[in-house]
């Protein structure tokens, strides 16, 4: 859950993130058959059979289940093509793939609030484990690399690695790219014990992917506009985060507040609903209890956070967010990252 640098972290500023308590888990055993096998606990009633062929390439025995693990082929296929793990020379596997944390149901649908990064980390560790018949690959910063680099290409060059970073090394990050965003640093950093975090869910999914080419677009036709905008976000990110770590909380809300401001200008750079109105709603009910909000992640939709000091203007915020039909997630820090159970 990214608390402050949304888009700034792209192009070099720093942001914060936080690993939270829904992890992604999985289990590989031999296949009992010759083929790969994938199950997928509340996503297929059945286990979806394949064959990986020449360049990693996934054949489907039922095209239709496939289409439900289009994330799995194309991690498979990255997998092959960087080399990190040659999958044609692997006794197939009957892979167990259990993200059921990921998901909430409302008004009988499901919302996904994002595992792809999560589900790359786990996937990713387990095959390379398997391959070398050892551990899974220690947690540390030259493998968040590797996956960082992986999640990008899954997307098509697009996405800083910050969520990957916060699933590989869990707790609170400090997170950055080098000027060439080539390179990733993420450090620990401690939030002060008196600063509360509400995470609020909008009720309504959004495309991180879609609002990241729309800002390739928005650059490309504007691009003096729309990078003031970003390097006001950054300025913005920075002095929030140095608030934080020197424990400085009004600081740390007063950028809130500011981040909010430049990501109603972005928005306008770009012509996308980053503060759609499910998020200008709880920023009012927020405000009228004297808490700060802002989105998190992308926007447009997806989870949002209320921040503040107060418990009880925190609590008020709450009812008043379960009452107009948001729903306020059990969201905490979790200090662990990739480990192998």
């Amino acid at each position: 859950m990214v608390l402050l640098g949304e888009y700034a972290v792209l192009f070099g500023a720093p942001a914060v993130v936080m690993a939270v308590n829904r992890r992604a888990r999985v289990d590989l055993a031999p296949s009992a058959s010759n083929r790969w096998q994938l199950i997928s606990p509340g996503l297929a009633s059945r286990p979806a059979e394949f064959d990986i062929g020449a360049g990693g390439t996934v054949r489907w025995i039922d095209e239709d289940l496939g289409e439900r693990f289009a994330l799995v082929e194309r991690l498979l296929h990255e997998l092959h093509s960087a080399g990190v793990v040659e999958l044609g020379r692997l006794s197939p596997a009957a892979v167990t793939l259990d993200t059921r944390e990921f998901f909430r149901s409302r008004d009988d649908s499901r919302h996904k609030l994002g595992s792809s990064a999560a589900l790359t980390v786990a996937l990713t560790s387990a095959l390379v484990a398997w391959a070398d018949d050892r551990r899974v690959p220690d947690a540390n910063p030259r493998w968040m690399q590797t996956l960082v680099d992986l999640h990008r290409r899954m997307q098509g060059g697009l996405g800083s690695g910050i969520d990957v970073a916060a699933s590989v090394l869990g707790g609170v990050l400090r997170f950055q790219l080098d000027e060439d965003s080539s390179m990733v640093a993420a450090r620990p950093i401690v939030l002060p014990s008196d600063l509360q975090i509400l995470p609020i869910w909008t009720g309504r999914s959004a495309s991180t992917r879609g609002f990241l080419e729309q800002l390739e677009t928005g650059r490309a036709a504007h691009p003096q506009s729309v990078d003031g905008a970003i390097s006001r976000l950054g300025d913005v990110s920075k002095a929030g985060i140095d608030a934080i770590q020197a424990g400085v909380v009004l600081g740390f809300l007063d950028a809130v507040d500011g981040f909010w401001d430049a990501l109603e200008a972005l928005g306008r750079e770009i012509e996308m609903p980053i503060l759609s109105q499910e998020h200008r709603r709880l920023r009012r009910l927020a405000a009228e209890y004297g808490v700060h909000y802002k989105p998190s992640g992308a926007g447009g939709g997806d989870l949002g956070i209320a921040f503040g000091f107060d418990p009880h203007a925190m609590r008020e915020t709450t009812a008043g967010a379960k009452a107009e039909g948001f729903a306020v997630l059990d969201l905490e820090t979790d200090a662990k990252g990739l480990t192998e159970s």
